[in-house]
C-alpha cells in the first residue's frame, strides 16, 4: 500500500489525532496492510504533531491500543526529542504526566506503566537541574492524600510503578558516559528513600497488590545497585512473602534477582547472615515434593541455585572455615543443592529442578580445582563425599523409565530427555575430576552387585544402563593407565543379559568411548569386538555399533591385526544385509579403510577385491539407468561409500606403532584448493616421508620459509610451518628455530592487516589454523613467543569480522583455543583489555554481521569467553547491549535481556549455548519461527 493509501485509510494525510486513531485501529484489523501502516504511524510518532494528537489519543474510553498508542508516542517524543521542548514547558508536561498517571491508575495496566516510563524518561532528561532528587519528591506527592486523588492501594502501586520503571530507564537510555555516570548519582540520592518506603509496605497488613508492586520495585533497584548490607531487613520481608502463595512467584523473581547480582559477591558475610532463613528453603521445598507441587519445587530451586552459583567462593571459605557454625551451615546448603537435584520424578515429564543445578556442580569442581595444594588437600575430604552423594542421585535421575511409560512419551520430550542425560553426563566429568578411581570403584561395585543379585537382572535393566552410560561419560578423563576398575568391567560385558535395545547401545557407545584407553590395554579388544560385531547385525543398534567399531579401529590400529578378518566379514556380510542406512554405510566403509590400512599392500588389494566388486558392479548397473531422484540417491551413496573407504585406507601405516601428531596431520585436507608453491609440497612429501629423519633439513628448511613467506605470504607456507613446528617443537637443539620462524610469520601476518586484509582472505584462514593447532599441540610455543600476543588476538578478531566462512571459522577456532588458557597471567591480561572488543565482535556476529553458518563457532567463542571470564562479560555485556538497535532493530530490549541472562547462566553446557545462540541469530535476522529457519538450523 502506498503512502497516499495509508494516509487515506487514516482519514487525510495529516497526523491528526482523528486519522491517528483510525490508522491504529486499522493496524490491528488488517493484516494485509501491517508493514504499510506501522511505516506511516511511525513517521506518526516522531512527528512534530505527536506533542499534541499523544494527548488526545489519552481520553478515558477510547480503544485500548489506541490510548497505548498515544502513551508510547510520549514517551518516543520525550526520550528522543527532548529538545523540541523549551525549559519554560517542562513543568506544564510534568504536570500533565502526573494527571494521566492518575486518571490511568485504575488501568489498563499497559498504558499505565507506559505514561510511567514517559515521566521516567522526563526524570531523567530533568535531573538534576530542573527536577531535583525526583525519588523523594514522588514519594513525597504520592503520600499526600490532597495531592493524588485516589486510594492508599491505589496510591501506593502507582507510586511503586513509578520507581520500578526509573531504573530500567536509565538502563536502557542512550546516554552519554558523562551524563550516565551523573543520572547514577543522582538517583543514588534516593536509595535510602527506596528503602525506607519498601520496609514500610511489605508488612503482613499490606494488601497483596501493594505487597507484589513493592517486591518489583526492590528487584528493579537491585539491578541499579542496592547495596546488600544496607537491605538486609528488606530482603528478609522478601523471604517471609515466599510463605504467601499470591507473592510466591514474585518473590522468587526478586531473590534470584538479589543474589545474581554480581556486586552482592562482596558481601559474603550479609550472605552467611541470611544463611539460616536460606536453609528454611528445605522446609519448603520438602512440603513441596510431598504435595507433588513441582511450580513450588521450581521457584525454591531457582533461589537455591541462583546463591550456589553466584556465591561458590563463599562456599568454599565457609567449609574451610574455622567456625563450626559456618561451616555446618555451608554444609547444609549444599545439602539443599544436592536435594534440588534429586527432586523425585523423570525430567522434563515430573519435575523440572534437577537440571537447574547441574551448572553449579561444574562451578564448584572448577573453584575446587583452581584451589592452592594446601587448601585442595583439605577440601577433598569434605567435598568427596558431597560427590559421591551427587552421583548416587545422578545414577537414579540419568535411568529411563519403563518401555511403556517412555512410547508414551511425545518426540520432544524424549529430545530434551535425550539431552538431559547428556547434561548429567557432562556432570558426571566434573564429578570424576573430584573423586577419581572411587567413581570407578563405586560404579564398578553397584554393576557387579546386580549382576550377582541374579533375581533383579531381568528388572533392573535400567539401572545397569545408567551405569554403563556413566561409564561412557567419564571415558575420556579416565588415566589410560586404570587398569582394575575397567578391565573388571569389561569381564563382566558377556555375563549381562541386554534384553533391550536401549541399554545395548548404551553398552556399545560406551565400548567405543574406551577405545583410546583399549589402545594401552589391547588385551580388552578379546572381550568387545564380538560384541560389537554382534551388534552391526541389528538395525536399531546399527549406529551405536558402526561408532564403536570405528572408534576401536582408529585408536587399536597397532593391535587390531589378529580380528581382521572377522571385522572385514562382518562389515561385508551387514552391508550386503541391507539393513544400514545411508551414515551407517559410510561409516563402515571407514572403518574397514582403517582396518585394511594394517595390512601389506598386496594383502589389501586381494581383500579390497571381494569388497569393492558388488558395489562397483552395482555402480556400472546403476550408471546405465534411466536418471531418477532414486537412481542419483544411490549414484551418491555407492560414490559416497568409495570416498569414505578410500579416505580412510592410509598404506604408509607405521606399523611400529609410532606414529606422530604430523600422521593425523596428514590426513586433514587442507582448505586451500588453489596452486601451492612447488618447493613446500616437495618438503612437505619429503618431511611426511621422512619423518624424524627430517630433522638435519629442519633449519634450513625454517630458514627458507621465513624467506618466502616476507617475500609472498602463502597458505601453503603457513601449511608447512604448522608441520614442521608440530613435529619438532620438542627438539632443544630446534626449538630457537621455531621461535624464529613462528615471530617471524605472525608479524608479516599482522603486517597484511595494516593493509587490505581482504585481499588475503586465505592466508587469514591459514595462520588462524597454523596459531589454534600450535596452540593445542604445544601451547608454550604460542604463550612465550617472541611476537605481540595481544595483536594477535586482535587479528583473530578482525578475522572473525570477514565474510569468508572459512576464515571466520578458523579464527573463532583460534580464539577458544587461546581462551581456554585462562590460568595463564598473560592470557589474563590480554583479555581484560580486549575482551570487551571481542564481546561486540561476538554479538555482531549473531546479530547477522556474519554468515549463518558459521554461528556454532561464534557460540564456542562465546562460551569459552564466558565460562572462564564471567563477571567481566556480565559487565561488558550490560555495557555494550544498551545500545539502540544492537545487535539488530529486530530485537527488543526485552529479547536481548533475556538472552544475556540465559548464555550468563549457561556456562557449563556448550550444546546450550549454541542453542541459544541459534535462536538469538535468526530473532536478530527476522528469520524466527519460519520453515526457512528451521531448515537453516538443521544445517548449522
Amino acid at each position: 500500500m502506498a503512502m497516499a493509501s495509508v494516509a487515506s485509510s487514516a482519514g487525510g494525510a495529516e497526523f491528526t489525532s482523528a486519522n491517528v486513531e483510525k490508522a491504529v485501529c486499522d493496524f490491528y484489523c488488517n493484516a494485509c496492510a501491517h508493514h504499510d501502516i506501522h511505516m506511516w504511524l511511525t513517521v506518526a510518532q516522531v512527528s512534530q504533531q505527536a506533542w499534541t494528537f499523544s494527548w488526545d489519543l489519552l481520553v478515558p474510553g477510547k480503544n485500548v491500543q489506541v490510548q497505548f498508542f498515544g502513551a508510547s508516542c510520549l514517551h518516543v517524543k520525550i526520550s528522543k526529542y527532548w529538545n523540541e521542548i523549551s525549559s519554560d514547558h517542562y513543568d506544564a508536561l510534568r504536570t500533565r504526566l502526573l494527571e494521566k498517571i492518575v486518571q490511568f491508575a485504575q488501568g489498563p495496566k499497559m498504558v499505565l506503566t507506559r505514561l510511567c516510563i514517559a515521566l521516567s524518561s522526563f526524570a531523567l532528561n530533568t535531573m538534576p537541574d530542573f527536577w531535583k532528587d525526583p525519588v523523594h519528591s514522588l514519594i513525597n506527592t504520592f503520600q499526600q492524600e490532597t495531592s493524588i486523588n485516589l486510594d492508599s492501594t491505589l496510591r501506593c502501586t502507582v507510586l511503586l510503578e513509578l520507581l520500578t520503571v526509573l531504573p530500567e530507564e536509565f538502563f536502557s537510555s542512550n546516554l552519554a558516559q558523562n551524563r550516565r555516570a551523573q543520572l547514577r548519582n543522582e538517583l543514588t540520592k534516593g536509595l535510602a528513600h527506596i528503602l525506607l518506603l519498601l520496609e514500610n509496605l511489605m508488612s503482613p497488613n499490606s494488601p497483596a497488590a501493594v505487597y507484589d508492586a513493592s517486591l518489583k520495585c526492590f528487584s528493579s533497584w537491585v539491578q541499579f545497585g542496592i547495596v546488600l548490607n544496607e537491605s538486609e531487613s528488606v530482603i528478609l520481608h522478601v523471604f517471609a512473602s515466599l510463605q504467601n502463595p499470591l507473592l510466591f512467584d514474585t518473590a522468587v523473581d526478586t531473590l534470584v534477582s538479589v543474589f545474581s547480582h554480581p556486586d552482592t559477591q562482596r558481601f559474603p558475610y550479609t550472605i552467611h547472615k541470611l544463611m539460616p532463613v536460606l536453609l528454611q528453603l528445605h522446609d519448603i521445598l520438602n512440603k513441596a515434593v510431598e504435595q507433588y507441587d513441582m511450580d513450588t519445587c521450581q521457584g525454591v530451586t531457582q533461589v537455591v541455585v541462583a546463591v550456589a552459583e553466584n556465591h561458590t567462593k563463599m562456599l568454599i571459605d565457609g567449609a574451610l572455615s574455622q567456625e563450626e557454625e559456618k561451616k555446618m551451615q555451608t554444609l547444609r546448603f549444599i545439602d539443599l543443592v544436592l536435594a534440588c537435584t534429586s527432586v523425585p520424578g523423570y525430567f522434563p515429564m515430573d519435575e523440572l529442578c534437577s537440571n537447574m543445578t547441574f551448572t553449579f556442580w561444574y562451578i564448584l569442581q572448577d573453584a575446587l580445582l583452581e584451589q592452592d595444594k594446601e587448601n585442595f588437600c583439605n577440601l577433598l575430604p569434605i567435598f568427596q563425599p558431597i560427590y559421591l552423594k551427587l552421583i548416587e542421585h545422578l545414577l537414579i535421575k540419568v535411568q529411563f523409565p519403563t518401555d511403556q511409560v517412555y512410547d508414551d512419551w511425545s518426540e520432544d520430550e524424549k529430545e530434551q530427555f535425550r539431552c538431559y542425560r547428556q547434561d548429567i553426563g557432562d556432570t558426571m566429568m566434573y564429578a570424576y575430576s573430584i573423586l577419581r578411581e572411587p567413581l570407578l570403584g563405586y560404579m564398578y561395585s553397584a554393576l557387579s552387585g546386580i549382576m550377582n543379585g541374579s533375581k533383579e537382572v531381568e528388572i533392573r535393566w535400567q539401572l545397569m544402563e545408567a551405569i554403563l552410560f556413566l561409564f561412557s561419560s567419564v571415558a575420556e578423563s579416565i588415566d589410560l593407565e586404570e587398569n582394575l576398575y575397567l578391565p573388571s568391567l569389561l569381564d563382566l560385558l558377556p555375563r549381562i543379559p541386554f534384553n533391550n535395545i536401549k541399554f545395548l547401545s548404551t553398552a556399545l557407545f560406551m565400548i567405543g568411548s574406551l577405545g583410546e584407553w583399549m589402545s594401552c590395554h589391547p588385551e580388552s579388544l578379546e572381550r568387545v569386538i564380538p560384541l560389537v560385531l554382534q551388534g552391526l547385525r541389528n538395525s536399531e543398534v546399527a549406529t551405536a555399533a558402526t561408532l564403536a567399531l570405528k572408534d576401536i579401529t582408529r585408536e587399536n590400529l597397532d593391535h587390531i591385526y589378529p580380528y581382521l578378518q572377522q571385522i572385514l566379514q562382518a562389515s561385508q556380510s551387514s552391508l550386503q544385509s541391507g539393513v544400514l542406512k545411508s551414515r551407517e554405510v559410510l561409516r563402515l566403509m571407514s572403518c574397514i579403510g582403517q582396518v585394511l590400512s594394517v595390512l601389506p599392500f598386496e594383502e589389501i588389494m586381494q581383500n579390497l577385491s571381494p569388497i569393492l566388486s558388488p558395489h562397483l558392479q552395482e555402480l556400472q548397473q546403476l550408471a546405465s539407468e534411466e536418471p531418477s531422484p532414486s537412481i542419483r540417491a544411490s549414484l551418491i551413496l555407492k560414490l559416497n561409500m568409495l570416498s569414505w573407504l578410500f579416505g580412510a585406507l592410509y598404506t604408509e601405516h607405521d606399523t611400529e606403532g609410532h606414529q606422530e601428531n604430523i600422521v593425523l596431520e596428514k590426513k586433514q585436507k587442507p582448505k586451500y584448493l588453489g596452486p601451492k608453491p612447488a618447493v613446500c609440497d616437495l618438503f612437505k612429501r619429503t618431511l611426511q616421508t621422512l619423518m624424524d629423519d627430517f630433522a638435519p633439513l629442519a633449519k634450513d628448511v625454517a630458514q627458507l620459509l621465513s624467506q618466502m613467506y616476507q617475500t609472498v605470504p602463502h597458505v601453503s607456507i603457513l601449511d608447512l610451518t604448522k608441520q614442521l613446528i608440530i613435529m619438532f617443537h620438542a627438539d632443544s637443539q630446534f626449538a630457537p628455530v621455531v621461535q624464529v620462524l613462528l615471530s617471524s610469520v605472525v608479524n608479516k601476518t599482522l603486517q597484511l592487516f595494516q593493509s587490505d586484509v581482504q585481499m588475503y582472505t586465505d592466508v587469514v584462514e591459514g595462520f588462524m589454523t597454523l596459531m589454534s593447532q600450535i596452540l593445542k599441540k604445544t601451547k608454550n610455543v604460542i604463550l612465550n613467543g617472541s611476537f605481540n600476543l595481544s595483536e594477535v588476538f586482535q587479528a583473530a578478531v578482525i578475522g572473525m569480522s570477514m565474510a569468508e566462512n572459512h576464515t571466520v571459522k578458523a579464527s573463532c577456532i583460534f580464539l577458544a583455543e587461546l581462551l581456554a588458557q585462562s590460568t595463564v597471567p598473560a592470557v589474563q591480561e590480554m583479555v581484560l583489555e580486549n575482551g570487551q572488543i571481542l564481546l561486540d565482535r561476538i554479538i555482531r556476529n549473531i546479530g547477522g554481521e556474519a554468515p549463518r553458518m558459521v554461528t556454532e563457532h561464534v557460540a564456542d567463542v562465546l562460551f569459552i569467553l564466558t565460562k572462564h571470564h564471567i563477571e567481566h562479560v556480565r559487565t561488558w555485556f550490560h555495557e555494550i547491549v544498551e545500545k539502540e538497535g544492537y545487535p539488530s532493530v529486530r530485537v527488543t530490549k526485552t529479547d536481548k535481556d533475556n538472552f544475556t541472562k540465559a548464555i550468563l547462566r549457561e556456562r557449563s553446557n556448550k550444546r546450550k549455548v549454541r542453542e541459544l545462540v541459534k535462536e538469538f541469530t535468526l530473532l536478530c535476522r527476522g528469520l524466527l519461527g519460519t520453515e526457512y529457519a528451521a531448515q537453516m538450523v538443521a544445517m548449522m
